[in-house]
C-alpha cells in the first residue's frame, strides 16, 4: 500500500517539475530580459502548484469515482432484476387467475348442462378441490 502511494506522490512532483520546466520555457525570454524576475519566477511557481494540484485532484477524485462506479451499476442491476421480478409475479398471478377462471367456467357449464338433463351433478366446485 505504501508502495502505491508513493507512486502518486512521485506523480504529483513529475507534473510540477514538468509544469516549471513549461512555464520557464514558455517565459524565458521575460526571465533573461526583465527586470521583475522575482513576480515571474513566483508566478512560473505558482502556476506549477496549481498543476500539481490539479492533478493531484483529478487522480484522486478518479480514484474514488472508478471504486464507486461498480457500486453504481450493481445497485442499478439489482434495481432492473427486482423491478423483472416483479413483473414476473404479477405475469404468474394474472395466469393463476385466468386458469381458476377457466376452471371454474368449465365446472359451471358442466353443472348447468346435469341440471337441464336432469341428471344430479355431485362434483365439488373448483374451490374445494386439492
Amino acid at each position: 500500500m505504501q508502495r502505491f502511494l508513493d507512486t502518486y506522490w512521485v506523480l504529483y512532483f513529475a507534473g510540477y517539475v514538468i509544469a516549471i520546466l513549461v512555464m520557464g520555457w514558455l517565459h524565458w525570454g521575460d526571465l533573461r530580459d526583465g527586470a521583475n524576475r522575482v513576480y515571474l519566477l513566483a508566478a512560473i511557481f505558482g502556476v506549477a502548484a496549481g498543476a500539481a494540484s490539479a492533478i493531484a485532484i483529478i487522480v484522486e477524485v478518479g480514484g474514488r469515482l472508478v471504486l464507486l462506479i461498480p457500486a453504481a451499476v450493481r445497485k442499478i442491476l439489482e434495481q432492473g432484476r427486482e423491478e423483472g421480478r416483479e413483473e414476473g409475479r404479477e405475469e404468474g398471478r394474472e395466469e393463476g387467475r385466468m386458469k381458476e377462471r377457466a376452471e371454474w367456467e368449465t365446472w359451471l357449464r358442466r353443472r348447468d348442462d346435469a341440471e337441464a338433463n336432469g341428471i344430479p351433478f355431485n362434483e365439488p366446485p373448483p374451490s374445494h378441490r386439492t
